[in-house]
């Protein structure tokens, strides 16, 4: 049997509600007032071509998650097969984060972290990360390129 506690199912509202004023007290640190969107308990950044957003959610009763995420290509756009199976292959050299595809069949890229002891560091590498990565191939799925790295 392992060490660690076996995971158990619950909502820990007061770990959501201290892990939501950390994510906004660091959206404060990393960004200037007028360049977030804060719609209840989503705020939004526009980066290049894309938009991010950042949500802290339920996870167990003894942690949430925060997940930064943005949607890559237009709503409209129709992603190829192709074009799929590659961003999955790509998850293999993609040191944090990852790409998926919604039931819709909108490509997403998304990297989640564990709120009960988040500190600015990695919300800061997960927020570069998804801005970074999603702007890149954002520009590639509307031209329906997806290169490898």
């Amino acid at each position: 049997m392992p060490k660690f506690n076996v995971l158990k199912d619950g909502v820990n509202e007061a770990l959501i509600a201290a892990t939501q004023e950390k994510v906004e007290k660091y959206m404060g640190e990393l960004f200037h007032d007028y360049e977030i969107v804060k719609i209840d308990d989503f705020y939004t950044f526009t980066f290049g071509t894309i938009t991010v957003t950042v949500q802290v959610l339920p996870w167990h009763s003894e942690d949430v998650l925060v997940k930064v995420y943005s949607y890559l290509g237009d709503e409209d756009s129709e992603v190829t097969v192709d074009t799929r199976d590659e961003l999955m292959r790509l998850n293999a050299n993609i040191p944090f984060g990852s790409f998926g595809v919604t039931f819709e069949g909108q490509p997403i890229f998304t990297y989640s972290l564990a709120g009960k002891n988040l500190d600015l560091n990695e919300f800061q590498a997960a927020v570069q990360m998804v801005a970074k990565t999603a702007d890149e191939y954002d520009e590639l799925i509307k031209g329906e390129e997806v290169a490898t790295s």
